[in-house]
């Protein structure tokens, strides 16, 4: 029998006291059935002694690998630790892992069987609510995805939304970011001339695809990021800044075509089409698995995580049904009948009807719930006629 894929899981540390816990915490949680995962938090000689030692602590009893450098290397070298660990000790892919982040479930084994369908790929970049131009937006992150429970369900969706089928990007991008160490010994390690950090992922998927490697977004692979944390605790960021002007200026010397690949990406259908079937999968996915409540109101749906939302204008001039969940959102066109339509697509029943304005729209919701068999609560905080 062969031996399962060896994946290294790196979670790369410096500060970050109300973030990093809960990384290392899902970190443990990744499934290793398919895949032999280890995990490892590299603390970049974080300054504040007894912090580490509580990390150190943390780590121990949850069973996760912990080192300490013995002086502040920086991001990229930091990363190298972590890619010659993986090369030297055998490992077939590192996944590199802010500490700002929340993994999924079923990160190791998604990443694996993308790279294995397709060897020809150097880099995998898994999707998230903030990851550069590649982001999956969320109305709300912080409030809705700092949850294990939840990040794995979307990331469980999603797998079933795209299968193991990769999206070509312009670049890598280093929040998590998994390279086959085949790839490591090609391409080689990040270039220390990026300093504390920021940009040497570009750098390094741009030589990768010299050399013939494709650069692949994971949208069957979800993770949570805050976007930032770890810099800024790092110092590599001031408020307010998202990049290291003199790094990026690197980039624009050895890529002058780098920014137009970018632009040419954001431009393309890709992104949209990619994010469209997100939205509309997760809503509708936990319509069928948490039920769904319609509404008939004017005011703004507000994104709920306990069940899917729906809502239609009450004089129902736009013919729309807008659906959210987890501020993740979704719309169908010129629905004449949305408990009918909903049930099509979902395979239930609403477990509520709500009318909050009047309208004809909201008449012909309450007839169609009537006929149906369906309660329907009448929330209307005015008369008919004022």
């Amino acid at each position: 029998m062969a031996s399962r894929p060896r994946v290294l899981l790196a979670v790369l540390v410096y500060g970050g006291g109300d973030f990093v816990g809960r990384c290392v915490h899902s970190a443990t949680r990744v499934e290793g059935s398919e895949c032999e995962v280890r995990a490892i938090v590299l603390d970049d000689c974080t300054p504040d002694d007894d912090w580490s030692a509580e990390l150190r602590r943390l780590c121990r009893s949850l069973g996760v690998d912990y080192y300490r450098a013995p002086r502040n290397l920086g991001i990229p070298r930091n990363m190298n630790l972590a890619l010659g660990f993986g090369v030297e000790a055998g490992y077939d892919y590192v996944v590199l892992v802010n500490s700002d982040t929340i993994l999924p479930s079923n990160l190791g084994a998604e990443i694996v069987r993308i790279a294995e369908a397709h060897p020809e790929i150097g880099s995998i970049t898994a999707w998230s609510n903030n990851v550069s131009i590649f982001s999956l937006e969320n109305a709300d992150p912080d409030r809705f995805l700092e949850r294990d429970g939840l990040v794995d369900w979307i990331s469980s969706t999603l797998c079933d939304e795209f299968g193991p089928e990769p999206i070509d990007t312009p670049s890598a991008v280093g929040f998590c970011l998994a390279i086959p160490t085949r790839a490591v010994r090609e391409v080689g390690y990040m270039d220390p001339v990026f300093g504390r950090g920021y940009c040497e992922e570009i750098d390094w998927s741009q030589r990768s695809r010299r050399l013939g490697f494709r650069i692949a977004l994971a949208p069957s692979v979800f993770v949570y990021h805050m976007g930032s944390a770890s810099s800024l605790a790092a110092g590599l960021l001031e408020g307010g800044d998202t990049t290291v002007p003199r790094n990026e200026r690197i980039i624009d010397y050895r890529y002058p075509s780098f920014r137009r690949d970018v632009g040419e990406y954001a431009a393309s259908q890709i992104p949209d089409r990619i994010s469209r079937a997100a939205h509309r999968r997760l809503v509708l996915q936990a319509a069928r698995d948490r039920g769904y409540a319609i509404e008939a109101t004017n005011l703004t749906s507000a994104p709920t995580s306990d069940e899917a939302l729906f809502t239609i204008e009450p004089d129902g001039r736009d013919g729309r049904v807008r659906g959210v969940f987890a501020g993740f959102s979704t719309s169908f066109d010129d629905v004449a009948d949305p408990i009918g339509r909903l049930e099509e697509l979902t395979g239930r029943k609403p477990t509520r009807i709500v009318l909050r304005d009047f309208g004809a729209a909201a008449t012909r919701l309450l007839e169609a719930a009537t006929a149906k068999g369906l309660d329907a609560t009448e929330a209307r905080m005015y008369p008919e006629r004022v």
